[in-house]
């Protein structure tokens, strides 16, 4: 993804831990957590806390209102996972043990009483912040009025333990009540005019966007224009038969939002029934061609066509370039061409195909960066960089023109587990070439080395992934993939080799719509939301300090 920034979700998504960990590791902590608050009391203040009271501590402050507040959230917000839940209520046990270790260091009972309430708020704001982002902001009013529930719990304890006695007047009280309400008052105005002001950019809700991407909802986005893009369609047939789609379209821009489950979608249409085998290719593209409706993947699928095939193809013919290199084969007057430059993410549509005629030609990118370090650079359409590429995509075109044909033989098979993956082995005059592809976004290192291990048995071992965006919550943290499964495939396609032929034709799409530059809008948007709230929420809780010390 990288030169578009849409990653910054990857970095908001996390595996949050399983019940079975949260709820032992809450019980656990709680008890910890006011060990080491009585240790600080009783060192740094002029109480003295009885060693008895640790463990009343524990399950009246650190462990009931959390365990209260984990499972109200998730019952009264509908869709709110019980594992997210209980996860926030652990990070605000966390944040209420900060706090108390503060409190020990507070140098008189206004302080103390100050930084009581300033945690109050702080628990307030949080449970809102997470719960709109997660939610949605349209569900304010309940989110208020619930995400209260857990500091009111801890108001009541602190009142029924020393909050009553403390000789302040009543207007304390009521302004400390007020400034709580006020502050998330406040927190609900200014995420309310982020999300205004996005929507009069995008016409997107970007609260909506992202609950909708963390809970990988499936939306559409009433973005983009109108468009008919090609679908290409690559087929090898040795008695079984393999269809290659490679729509002119991207898969984006994020989980069920537009197309962003795209190559999926056709890998599971591709091999629906017993003898269908099919996958998914990605094509030089940027999001700008990010579907709109994830919907509109039927008519992407409906474009996939049947071409015939012939059975002699030429050696695959390698270029390095330096900056970029391709792999291409002919077979009869048409061209594959896999191409790869490590420093570049994407290529604006235009960069390779400007004057090329796409019945005839294939160009694949084959997107195998690393999966949590790639590039960020996309190359633009009418720059000096892309004219330099399109020069050495030219060259190439006529050395590959120039390839001699042979007798075409290839075996293949298609791994559906719990990631898709396909391996091809073509064998044309003696020259042995395996091909191997990942329906994920870049490649994990142990797919790299698993292709290294091949490459003293082939004369050329190629490695793709989808760039599919289908599932933030995967790619998030995505270290292996089950190269295993892998391994098992290109033994099958090993196995199949045998005489086939090979054929491409290429279609139009049905009219659908694609974010064009939209999609800008809505990049420049999320962004903003991200920088503007964590701005907008330095400077509340800088507000709130001088209020309540000040």
């Amino acid at each position: 993804m990288g030169a578009d920034n849409v990653d910054v979700f990857q970095r908001l998504v996390f595996g949050v831990p399983p019940l079975r960990v949260q709820i032992p590791a809450l019980i656990g902590l709680s008890v910890v957590y006011s060990l080491v608050a009585f240790v600080a009391f009783s060192t740094f203040t002029p109480l003295s806390p009885d060693p008895s009271s640790v463990l009343p501590v524990a399950a009246l402050l650190f462990l009931l209102p959390f365990l209260f507040a984990g499972e109200l959230f998730h019952r009264a917000l509908p869709d709110y996972p019980r594992s997210w839940s209980f996860f926030l209520a652990a990070v605000n046990q966390f944040v209420l043990f900060v706090y108390a270790l503060v409190l020990s260091g507070a140098n008189d009972v206004g302080n103390a009483w100050s930084i009581v309430w300033l945690l109050f708020i702080t628990i307030y704001l949080i449970n809102i912040l997470v719960l709109v982002v997660s939610t949605g902001i349209d569900r304010y009013k309940r989110i208020l009025v619930v995400a209260l529930a857990q500091p009111a719990a801890l108001i009541a304890a602190f009142y029924a333990y020393a909050g009553g006695d403390l000789g302040f007047s009543t207007y304390r009280h009521v302004f400390a009540f007020a400034s709580l309400l006020i502050a998330a008052a406040f927190l609900v105005l200014v995420l309310a005019i982020v999300d205004y002001l996005i929507r009069t950019n995008t016409d997107v809700s970007a609260f909506a966007l992202t609950s909708g991407i963390l809970r990988n909802d499936r939306e559409s986005l009433d973005l983009g224009v109108e468009a008919e893009p090609a679908v290409e369609t690559l087929a090898i047939d040795n008695g079984k038969r393999l269809t290659l789609a490679a729509p002119w379209v991207h898969p984006g821009p994020l989980g069920g939002f537009g197309g962003g489950q795209l190559s999926g979608n056709v890998i599971d249409a591709l091999n629906d029934g017993r003898d269908e085998h099919g996958f998914f290719l990605h094509v030089p593209c940027t999001h700008k061609e990010d579907l709109s409706n994830p919907s509109d993947a039927e008519k992407v699928l409906d474009a996939v066509a049947d071409p015939d095939g012939v059975a002699r193809a030429s050696r695959l013919v390698h270029g390095d370039y330096g900056e970029i290199e391709f792999y291409g084969r002919r077979f009869g007057d048409k061209r594959v061409v896999f191409l790869h430059s490590e420093g570049i993410d994407d290529y604006d549509t235009g960069v390779f195909v400007r004057d090329v005629d796409a019945s005839d030609l294939l160009v694949v990118d084959l997107h195998k960066h690393d999966i949590q370090d790639g590039p960020t650079k996309e190359v633009q359409y009418g720059s000096s960089e892309a004219d330099r590429l399109k020069r050495h995509f030219d060259d190439f075109r006529d050395r590959l023109a120039e390839a001699p044909l042979h007798e075409y033989a290839a075996g293949f098979a298609v791994e559906r587990t719990d990631q898709d993956m396909i391996a091809i082995v073509e064998s044309v005059d003696g020259q042995d070439v395996l091909t191997v592809g990942i329906d994920t976004n870049g490649v994990t290192a142990d797919i790299r080395e698993l292709a290294a291990s091949h490459r003293g048995e082939y004369d050329e071992v190629l490695v793709f992934s989808t760039d599919t965006h289908a599932s933030v919550h995967e790619l998030a943290n995505m270290k292996r993939s089950n190269v295993e499964a892998l391994e098992a495939a290109i033994e099958r396609a090993v196995d199949d080799v045998s005489p086939a032929t090979i054929g491409l034709e290429s279609r139009r799409a049905a009219p659908l719509k694609l974010l064009k530059n939209d999609y800008n809008g809505l990049v420049f948007s999320v962004n903003i939301l991200i920088r503007l709230t964590v701005i907008a929420l330095a400077v509340l809780y800088a507000l709130l300090v001088l209020w309540l010390f000040f």
